[in-house]
């Protein structure tokens, strides 16, 4: 079980209690990475709560945008799955739909960048499948192999589009 003690401005202090007891070492192991998922996931939460809007109404090109309400939405991390409530934006005139906090954390296809990173790197070498049992055997991570398709798409097509703004 892992709880946050305290929280100042940029700074978390968390408590971790994990069992011991256990008939074989991987057992425990386990239990040591599961632990170690959940303060990830719990200090992500609290990061990605920065990257939010406040509520007020922004700017979006030559439109203003305002928060229509706050809906929960569910983060892939390296340490597991984190759901944070976080402002949609929209228009007066309706549309398109507008989530500050993806933008400016880097979300990709619901990734953080660094789980999207480690994803990219690991298809890079290996097949989805493979790619989900390693997640799964050494992460106590699952994901579905669509997922890590998708996701890896998405990240090659920034690359792409950042080669081509390259000058030559």
């Amino acid at each position: 079980m892992s709880e946050i003690i305290e929280q100042k401005a940029n700074s978390l202090i968390m408590q971790v209690k994990i069992d011991l007891s256990g008939h074989s070492l991987m057992e425990i192991e386990n239990r040591v990475l599961d632990a170690c998922n959940e303060v990830g996931c719990l200090a992500t939460e609290k990061a990605l709560e920065k990257f939010d809007a406040d509520g007020s109404p922004i700017q979006l090109g030559a439109q203003k945008s305002t928060s229509r309400d706050q809906s929960n939405k569910e983060d892939q991390t390296p340490y597991g799955v984190v759901e944070i409530k976080r402002h949609v934006y929209q228009t007066s005139q309706g549309g398109k739909i507008y989530y500050p906090l993806e933008d400016k954390a880097n979300i990709i296809q619901g990734a953080t960048p660094k789980f999207a990173q480690q994803l990219s790197h690991k298809y890079s070498t290996m097949n989805a499948p493979t790619v989900c049992r390693d997640l799964l055997e050494n992460h106590n991570r699952k994901i579905s192999h669509y997922y890590v398709q998708d996701a890896t798409e998405w990240v090659d097509s920034i690359a792409q589009e950042k080669e081509e703004r390259l000058p030559i």
